[in-house]
């Protein structure tokens, strides 16, 4: 004989149910309603899971040089070297901070100052002043030749 017993019913699925066999041991079983299997919510749950951390771990990645186009001249900064540096854009000097890998506009004189309210955002851009801000990751080589 066997008996089943529903244990639990959250959101409209059945959780859990208990199956007694006829030697009296009891079996537990997950099922949905919509006959998805347990493995089939194993399977979902471990890509997601795996999207999240690789997204996550692409994220966390800091840049290692900040790009400053400011009237037509290029610099370049180590994301690494922590300060607050000018450059002479077509209206005056925008100032910006670099501290850990990141950048923001400090200062500008634009007008509106929305480049100053972007905040720690890449890439920062004030169109008055003619200064594109970017992060660029380092450099990777391919192959080596001599």
């Amino acid at each position: 004989m066997v008996c089943v017993c529903d244990v639990a019913t959250c959101w409209g699925y059945s959780v859990a149910s208990v199956v007694k066999n006829a030697e009296g041991d009891f079996l537990r079983m997950i099922r949905f309603q919509n006959n998805i299997r347990l493995l089939d919510a194993v399977l979902v749950l471990a890509l997601l899971a795996a999207g999240v951390l690789l997204t996550a771990r692409g994220a966390v990645r800091r840049a290692a040089v900040v790009s400053v186009t400011a009237d037509g001249v290029s610099y370049e900064y180590a994301a690494k070297a922590d300060g607050v540096y000018r450059v002479q854009g077509a209206l005056g000097v925008t100032t910006f901070e670099i501290k850990g890998g990141r950048v923001r506009i400090v200062d500008s004189p634009c007008p509106n100052k929305l480049c100053v309210q972007q905040g720690w955002h890449t890439p920062l851009v004030c169109l008055p002043n003619n200064v594109l801000i970017t992060l660029e990751a380092e450099k990777a080589f391919d192959a080596v030749s001599e």
